[in-house]
């Protein structure tokens, strides 16, 4: 039988470059969207697009039929993490184990808390001091125990923060037009901490890969990109990208303070502003030892290939 994969919040950054990978390698693959318009945009045009809702156990029941693995790619606003997050992955969790598929789920660091050591492996406490970051573990958690119970298979991918085509989040957008503009672009925390950053098709990749590996699942892997770098290092090239002078300034905690008044993000930036004041680098050598073909894109051609494709979305820009 012909494997069948299913990206849950295939509109999204990482959501729609799984699919783009996917479907590269001749897979197929159900891309499951909210919005179409969206989604036809963003997708590639051989995609198999199906309308979705996570928040409602049957249509995810429904778009879950016949699935092989399912990729958990689906992201709100900070603000409705707490409302919206456990209810969907209980309901990804259901379709999956009526399909008997197995689930990819693309984590991140704000589990762990301030870092104690670095590289972090993945045996570092889950000691998170955010609100995000207590309810990423308690959904890992579920995710783990799934499969500690031979319920569902479940796969975790550990990512730094994404860069690149479709990441228009409140980090890289502003940094990118800024570059395009030749105005100065802005940092959280300290400009000169390593930080690692994942090139979004890298992580995609790492999905991909992870899905398909049955010996993967029940397991954690960081996957931390290309390798450190600072925050004045990645701004210069994303300036040297654009063709325009480097100019940069740093947000501090009494930024988010203010602006987090006024705003939902900045609100919750302020309890993980931490991540950018002390390193922020992930083992990845349990990852590299097996899977060893596979190969990071170098940060100097992940942040030119992002500001073209910033260059070439004005939309996006303004």
């Amino acid at each position: 039988m012909e494997e069948k994969h299913v990206v849950i919040g295939a509109a999204g950054a990482l959501g729609s470059a799984i699919v783009g990978v996917l479907s590269g390698l001749g897979k197929s693959v159900r891309a499951v969207v909210r919005d179409v318009d969206r989604a036809r945009r963003v997708l590639p045009p051989e995609a198999d697009i199906v309308i979705g809702d996570g928040s409602n156990a049957e249509s995810v029941r429904l778009v879950c039929r016949n699935a092989t693995v399912i990729y958990h790619c689906i992201n709100v606003p900070f603000e409705k993490w707490y409302t919206v997050m456990p209810a969907i992955t209980d309901n990804i969790l259901a379709g999956a184990r009526e399909a008997r598929a197995r689930i990819v789920f693309p984590g991140n660091v704000y589990g762990y808390g301030p870092l104690r050591m670095t590289p972090a492996n993945e045996d570092h406490p889950l000691a998170a001091t955010s609100k995000q970051g207590q309810l990423r573990n308690e959904l890992e958690r579920k995710l783990i125990d799934a499969n500690l119970m031979a319920d569902v298979k479940v796969v975790i991918a550990r990512f730094p923060e994404y860069y690149g085509p479709n990441v228009t989040n409140w980090l890289m957008s502003p940094i990118f037009q800024a570059a395009l503009d030749g105005r100065t672009a802005a940092w959280p925390g300290k400009l000169e901490v390593p930080h690692d950053l994942i090139y979004i098709r890298d992580a995609a990749t790492a999905c991909c890969i992870l899905g398909s590996s049955e010996s993967s699942y029940g397991q954690v892997w960081h996957v931390p990109g290309a390798g450190p770098i600072t925050g004045k290092q990645f701004i210069g090239m994303a300036f040297q990208a654009a063709g325009t002078k480097a100019r940069m300034k740093t947000m501090g905690r009494g930024y988010f303070r203010v602006r987090g008044l006024f705003g939902p993000v900045a609100r919750e930036m302020t309890e993980l502003v931490y991540e950018f004041e002390e390193p922020m680098v992930l083992d990845g050598s349990k990852f590299a030892g097996a899977f060893p073909g596979f190969r990071y894109t170098t940060h100097e051609h992940a942040i030119r290939q992002t500001g073209n494709w910033y260059g070439q979305h004005l939309d996006v820009r303004r």
